[in-house]
């Protein structure tokens, strides 16, 4: 697990932990280079070692990056870290659509709609570029606090569903959304997308799944075997259009749903647009397509019994639970069906059935005994973790813990020492992982127990020292929030809950907000203002969250009313906020008149010639404004940004930089407005990549 603080690739720093799943968690981080906030999924340890599966990783990430849509949460970057492996993603406000269900559901048709749209759309963008999201499920997708869906995961469960995953039991797929073809191993395509959509509408609009059971193959069984319940038995405010929408998305046969994403969104406009709107069923009738109700009954009689879960806590998980074995050797292509259904394929009749019917006996005696059995867990490996790193470790992993401590000088306060069972060890769920805890102080040996304990005062100290102390006294480290502060030094607590003077028993939580100090502006590029009037200049250091300071004019050469000097130098970085004072040019100063002298009589015998008249003073040119266009040379590298520096050169020698930020590659072409007279050239780079042209006036 990463730490607060942590920097992946010199650029993303772990602010907190948001999230876990089966293969990863995610967190929280800043974009420091530009300066925003994003969610980093790292891939769990126990997957960094196969290579073959980082591999496909990787390469899905990177596939699921070409992704482009407002539906769909962006891939900004994939990375690798030593043996630490990352995508980072778009951050996003709000909850899960499963959360949005459980709190607000069911929904009117016309959000389940409108939701709808935005589901489809998603899918449609991603299929255009040859990619199944393969689990599509409302705990995959996101809602906005604008009410925006945001489909996440599109290419990671299509590793998940590799050979290399499915061999050691991991999921494929969520049970109580997946395809019948994906319930049995076969090909998917689109149409698989589409039937989990239809079922996650099924729940918009009844806010319960069509199918529930006692373990998780009953239910995908149910998926294979069973038609889906009509909506409109669960909710009777469904119109028979919504239900038939749902019923052919999720119709056994691929061949009965919609075969793409624009079927299923043109008939999905057309009820929000007409509420008589007629969905067309399909061509064929629904049937059962693998088991018959007998062989159905065969599964179900197993001679252990499963016990039920509660419907709302089912955890989304694989088919193939941890008990069963595959092949390790076997690697499968995603558009091949597996042996077993290959060679039933072949069969026909009843020599199919026959054949099914053995086979099923066969796992009665063998394999479906073992599934009564409690599902256990492997004890991770936490000697060496803190406390606080074991607790994460052993509570994802299912099971519980209690602490003992011991007094030695040779480790770390706070490091765990030792752990019973040992890592490696088949476990129950909850089963208790004794940890022996190391501490530096004379107490003797002592198991935790509930003893009252008074809550020091932690502000001002050190987080690390803190952390220790909280250890020492038998209580946990529990959330760590981060924040600004103009008092506190950075890495020390600002505050803790529950507070000094407080009591709390062995074990209770400690919470603590630590110090990030002071928070600092934002470093900006002084822009070059001259040749530009002073309201011109106000916008221009508006926009990049500047100051027009004191004003002051002077005769010049230049027009009046142009910027001929600033206080801050041109391409100088400087804080949030700065003045920058200009000096606004008067023009040429115009020459004393002479006055006329007293009239007298000129001596008869002088003549005086006649004075020459003044010469007119030269013009100076005035600065002109040009919008100049920069696009990205062809075979530029497509990724997220670029580093853009524009230099202006005139032909009199002066120069100045016109341009030096970070530009988003969708902001290409960009257009730069270049104030001069005469001519020059542009010097233009792009990540230090250069080019030149010329400009004239």
């Amino acid at each position: 697990m990463l730490r607060p603080g942590t920097l992946l690739g010199e650029r993303y720093e772990i602010i907190e932990k948001i999230g876990a799943g089966g293969m990863s968690i995610v967190y929280k981080a800043k974009d420091n280079r530009l300066q925003r906030f994003v969610a980093i999924k790292e891939l769990r340890e126990e997957f960094v070692q196969d290579e073959e599966f980082v591999s496909k990783f990787r390469k899905e990430a990177l596939s699921a990056a070409s992704l482009s849509h407002p539906n769909i949460v962006g891939i900004y970057d994939v990375g690798s870290d030593h043996e630490l492996h990352y995508i980072v993603m778009e951050y996003v406000e709000g909850h899960t659509l499963k959360q949005v269900i459980e709190e607000e559901g069911p929904f009117d048709p016309k959000m389940v709609l409108e939701l709808g749209v935005q589901m489809v759309s998603a899918l449609k963008h991603a299929h255009q570029k040859k990619i199944i999201h393969r689990d599509i499920k409302p705990q995959n997708i996101l809602m906005t606090t604008d009410g925006v869906l945001k489909v996440t995961d599109f290419g990671i469960a299509k590793a998940v569903d590799s050979s290399t995953i499915v061999a050691t039991g991991n999921a494929i797929g969520s049970v109580h959304y997946f395809s019948p073809e994906q319930a049995k191993g076969k090909y998917v395509n689109e149409s698989s997308d589409l039937y989990s959509c239809g079922i996650v509408l099924f729940e918009l609009a009844t806010r319960k799944l069509p199918f529930e059971a006692d373990s998780h193959i009953s239910i995908a069984l149910k998926h294979i075997n069973e038609e889906l319940p009509k909506p409109s038995t669960i909710n009777p405010n469904i119109p028979s259009n919504l239900e038939n929408l749902i019923l052919k998305a999720t119709a056994k046969n691929q061949a009965d749903r919609y075969q793409n994403a624009d079927e299923m969104l043109h008939d999905m406009r057309g009820i929000l647009q007409n509420p008589n709107y007629e969905v067309k069923g399909s061509n064929y009738e629904e049937h059962t397509i693998l088991l018959s109700a007998a062989d159905t009954q065969l599964l179900r009689e197993s001679p252990q019994k499963i016990i039920k879960e509660e419907a709302n806590h089912v955890d989304e998980e694989s088919i193939f639970e941890e008990q069963v074995n595959f092949s390790d050797e076997e690697d499968v292509d995603d558009g091949e069906v597996s042996t077993f259904y290959r060679v039933v394929a072949s069969m026909g009749g009843v020599l199919a059935t026959l054949a099914l019917v053995v086979v099923i006996s066969l796992a009665c005696v063998f394999w479906l005994p073992n599934l009564g059995k409690a599902k256990t867990y492997s004890v991770p490996n936490v000697i060496d973790m803190t406390l606080k790193e074991a607790q994460e470790m052993i509570e994802n992993s299912n099971l519980k813990y209690k602490v003992v401590q011991l007094e030695t000088e040779e480790v770390a306060d706070g490091i765990v020492i030792d752990q019973d069972p040992a890592a490696g060890t088949v476990a129950k769920k909850n089963t208790i992982i004794e940890l022996t805890v190391a501490i530096n102080d004379n107490k003797e040996n002592e198991t935790v127990t509930n003893e009252t304990i008074q809550i020091p005062d932690f502000s001002n100290m050190e987080s690390t020292e803190v952390m220790r102390q909280i250890v020492k006294l038998g209580l946990q480290v529990g959330e760590t929030e981060f924040e600004y502060s103009d008092t506190i030094e950075s890495g020390k607590v600002i505050r803790h809950t529950p507070k000094a003077g407080s009591t709390a028993k062995q074990g209770d939580v400690i919470d603590l907000v630590i110090s990030k100090g002071i928070e600092k502006s934002e470093s900006i590029t002084v822009p070059n203002l001259v040749g530009m009037t002073p309201d011109e200049a106000k916008v221009t250091l508006e926009r990049l969250k500047l100051k027009l300071g004191k004003q002051k004019e002077e005769f010049s050469d230049t027009e009046a009313g142009y910027i001929i000097r600033q206080t801050l130098s041109v391409g100088t970085t400087v804080e949030e906020g700065a003045k920058i004072d200009i000096t606004v040019s008067k023009g040429p100063q115009k020459p004393e008149e002479t006055p006329e002298p007293e009239e007298s009589m000129p001596p008869e015998t002088s003549t005086s010639p006649e004075p020459s008249e003044p010469s007119e003073p030269e013009s100076t040119p005035t600065p002109t404004t040009q919008n100049h266009t920069i696009a990205l040379p062809a075979g530029t590298e497509v990724k997220e940004s670029y580093h853009l520096v524009v230099k202006l050169t005139l032909d009199d020698g002066t120069d100045n930089v016109i341009i030096d930020e970070i530009v988003a590659y969708e902001n290409f072409p960009k257009t730069v407005s270049v104030i001069g007279t005469g001519s020059g050239k542009l010097d233009i780079y792009i990540d230090g990549k250069g080019y030149q042209e010329n400009i004239t006036f």
